[in-house]
This record gives structure tokens, C-alpha cells and sequence, in this order.
């Protein structure tokens, strides 16, 4: 384990200062040219070598080897509800399948919604017209129900006024 950090924390320490370098090159050419491009990376490379660049590279490395090292191992399974640093295929051929979303994985076990009839997406809407006036009828300004009034005579009175439409 403590080898395998080292190297990613050599990869790391690489990554950072050529990010460094390559960002200041850019910053130099925009502003000087080939000329302004050629002092800018020289004097990244002498700050890099700073006490302070040294200190922020060696931050950023570890950031990072600590992040691939200590990233959680999907072997076994699991489910990842968010954004995750993960890894992938460490103990062979391991399959990554989106839940939701475009590709998402559609189980052959679950039968697709069945979409609904007009007459019963007009009944819906016959419901939640009466549960609002039902709800209207029922409760205070502030959205309390009346004193002695419960949801199941919200639900009864919408009931009933359904059957009246």
C-alpha cells in the first residue's frame, strides 16, 4: 500500500507542476508572445522550486494520492447515489450501469409502466379538482384543519363530491 501511494503521489507531484508551468506558458503568450511565453515558464519553474512551490505541490499531491488510494473498492458491489471517487475493475471484469437516465438499465424482471386510459387520467383529474375543494372546505387560512376535522373526512368529502361532478 505504501508503494503503490508513493507512486501516485509521484504521478501527482508531476501532474501539478507541469499544470503549473503550462498555465503560466499560456498566461505569457497571451500577454508577450513566444518572448513573454519563455520568461513566464522560466519563472514558474524558479517558484516551483520555492520553498512556498515546493509546499504547494506537496500539498496537492497528497490531496490527491490520498483520494486515489483511499478511493472506495466496488468489488463487492454497491450503490452510489452521488458523485464518487471510485475503483473500477480491481478484482477483474466488473460491469458500471446507470439506474436512471439516458442508457439506464431496464431490468427484464420489472414490466414497463402501463400508460393510462383518458377516462382514467380524466377520473384523476375529477379527484384532485374535488380533494381541492374538499381541502378548501375543511381547513383554516393557514392550511390547519378545521377543529375536530381529520384527512380521512378531507377524503370522504372529496369522495363525495367527486360523485357529484
Amino acid at each position: 500500500m505504501a508503494v503503490k501511494k508513493s507512486t501516485v503521489k509521484n504521478f501527482y507531484r508531476a501532474l501539478v507542476a507541469s499544470a503549473y508551468v503550462a498555465g503560466a506558458t499560456a498566461a505569457g503568450a497571451a500577454f508577450g508572445g513566444p518572448a513573454g511565453a519563455a520568461a513566464a515558464a522560466s519563472a514558474a519553474t524558479a517558484s516551483l522550486a520555492s520553498p512556498l512551490g515546493v509546499a504547494s505541490v506537496e500539498i496537492a499531491a497528497e490531496t490527491g494520492a490520498e483520494y486515489a488510494v483511499g478511493a472506495e473498492k466496488m468489488a463487492m458491489g454497491g450503490l452510489v447515489t452521488e458523485p464518487t471517487f471510485a475503483m473500477i475493475g480491481e478484482a477483474g471484469p466488473e460491469m458500471v450501469i446507470p439506474l436512471t437516465g439516458p442508457g439506464a438499465f431496464v431490468s427484464p424482471l420489472v414490466k414497463p409502466k402501463k400508460k393510462r386510459s383518458r377516462s382514467a387520467r380524466a377520473a384523476d383529474k375529477k379527484l384532485s379538482k374535488a380533494f381541492k375543494m374538499a381541502n378548501e372546505k375543511l381547513r383554516k387560512k393557514n392550511g390547519q384543519l378545521k377543529k375536530g376535522k381529520t384527512q380521512a373526512d378531507v377524503a370522504r368529502t372529496a369522495h363525495r363530491l367527486r360523485k357529484k361532478m
